[in-house]
């Protein structure tokens, strides 16, 4: 008989040993059974995914969008179905772990552990999803709504308990516990987000409950999608993106735009289209060629000029390297010296909005500027290496050397401060660093101290691909070539971000 006590076990078997058939200890995070034999083990939170139904009525009519359904792939699948023949699409949650639908009372008699992760949040987390800490559209836009949502509750509490697992060891009994915490309030979350997206494909009661519904529905997706960036090779992330992407499109049809959330949804838009943009940074095989904007005048674009141009230069070399028929119309674009006049010119705006921001301190500020002066060297990397346009008239390793320096400094003297905002700068000095054992060495030490300071997301992978890249010389003309040929296995796929 097991020694444990109750509060170290889970509450039914995983599914892995369900399909075998054996009994499973039922330990945490994940039983030993499974790791003993090498197998996957899940966990035993409810497992429920994504999937594209089309909607028939409503501002949805004809889109794909997030489900509820039972049997249809595509979907998001409810639970089993209960012994009374009622299928229950609230998730079951194991006696260790309260129950979100009862605590969610929100500030009135809120539990102690929802308190915690609601603080955890604020105090952490929304730090590491702002660029500007002072500039903290997580905290005074999106926190707030939780109060009158349940379902961004949920999606807060997700990622705050996936996070704050992390501070534990992965055999402290800690990290499993707030891991299954935050598979139980995604899995509430999920059921909220299939009965608020089918309401809004239906016929919604008015066009003020349909911004409201709509602004909270977006907001939880995107959460959940970060929450998934902090575990991005399985990819969960492309899923909340792709469901974003309908919620905003079929939002773009609606009436009354100008409601009393709206500059939440322009926040929220931006931060899908920054997200995206990322990704399709390194998406070669399912590359979305659809014309993407963002949103303009947005308080929070703080980066924004430069993401802008990272997209439009990703796209031309696209099309470079999978021409379009030529019924269609060519790329908008010129040469490369116009690429750089709007780098120059994304570098003076950023510079400009530094003196408007509210920063501790001039350290902070200075911080700050280097920064953008970072990415100004990264981008202008990036352009020549995506678009193979002639660099003899620019010593791009003037860029790198630029960068190393400036990363070196910002380390030491603001350790934290902008440790999220560093992995592009970093990626691309050290994929000009072939050859330099020194180089690579201190791109090794900076991505260290990100993923100490600011989480490892895909971080680590991202390092082992320019570790392969540095290792491999003949292999590829470009580490964008060695990125395309090994997108066709997903377990190299990797996120910059």
């Amino acid at each position: 008989m097991s020694t444990r006590s109750p509060e170290q076990i889970a509450a039914k078997d995983c599914p892995t040993c369900q399909r075998r058939r054996i009994k499973c200890d039922r330990g945490l995070p994940t039983c030993r059974k499974c790791g003993k034999r090498n197998l996957e083990c899940p966990g035993y939170g409810l497992r429920l995914k994504w999937v594209q139904g089309v909607a028939s009525r409503g501002n949805l009519r004809g889109r794909a969008v997030p489900s509820s359904s039972s049997s249809v792939e595509g979907r998001v699948s409810r639970e089993p179905t209960a012994a009374n023949g009622h299928s229950r699409l609230a998730p079951h949650f194991p006696p260790l772990f309260p129950t979100p639908t009862s605590e969610l009372g929100l500030s009135q008699g809120r539990p102690v552990h929802v308190s915690r992760l609601l603080a955890w949040f604020n105090e952490r987390v929304a730090h590491r999803l702002a660029w500007v800490p002072q500039q903290n559209a997580w905290r005074h836009m999106i926190l707030p709504m939780a109060e009158s949502s349940e379902t961004v509750m949920s999606s807060i509490l997700t990622i705050a308990a996936n996070d704050l697992a992390t501070e534990y060891a992965p055999t402290d009994l800690g990290h499993g516990t707030f891991q299954q915490m935050s598979k139980n309030y995604q899995n509430r979350s999920l059921a909220l987000l299939a009965q608020e997206l089918n309401g809004l494909s239906i016929s919604p009661a008015s066009p003020r409950q349909t911004n409201t519904t709509s602004a909270y529905t977006l907001a939880a997706v995107i959460i959940l999608c970060n929450n998934e960036f902090m575990k991005p090779q399985t990819a969960g992330w492309k899923v909340h993106l792709s469901a974003a992407r309908e919620i905003i499109l079929a939002a773009k049809g609606r009436p009354n735009r100008a409601h009393h959330l709206a500059s939440i949804e322009e926040f929220l838009m931006l931060e899908f289209y920054e997200a995206s943009v990322w990704a399709d940074l390194t998406t070669f095989q399912n590359y979305n060629d659809t014309p993407r904007v963002p949103p303009t005048g947005a308080e929070n674009a703080v980066f924004t000029d430069y993401v802008r141009i990272i997209d439009q230069i990703t796209r031309l070399e696209r099309r470079k390297s999978h021409p379009k028929p030529v019924d269609q119309a060519p790329p908008k674009c010129g040469p490369i010296q116009d690429i750089h006049s709007q780098i120059d010119a994304a570098r003076d705006n950023m510079m400009q909005l530094s003196g408007s921001i509210h920063f501790s301190s001039e350290e902070d500020q200075r911080g700050f500027e280097l920064v953008i002066w970072m990415y100004y060297h990264a981008t202008i990397i990036y352009s020549y290496q995506a678009l193979g346009e002639d660099s003899a008239t620019y010593d791009i390793t003037t860029s790198r050397d630029e960068i190393l320096r400036w990363v070196l400094f910002l380390s030491e003297t603001r350790d934290g401060m902008f440790a999220q905002d560093l992995v592009w700068p970093l990626f691309t000095a050290g994929s000009e660093l072939r050859g330099d054992p020194a180089g690579q060495q201190l791109i090794r030490e900076c991505f260290g101290n990100v993923m100490r300071i600011s989480r490892i997301l895909d971080r680590a992978r991202v390092l082992a691909f320019l570790e392969r890249w540095w290792n491999e010389p003949h292999t590829s003309a470009s580490w964008i070539d060695m990125a395309r040929k090994q997108s066709q296995d997903p377990q190299y796929d990797i996120l910059v971000v």
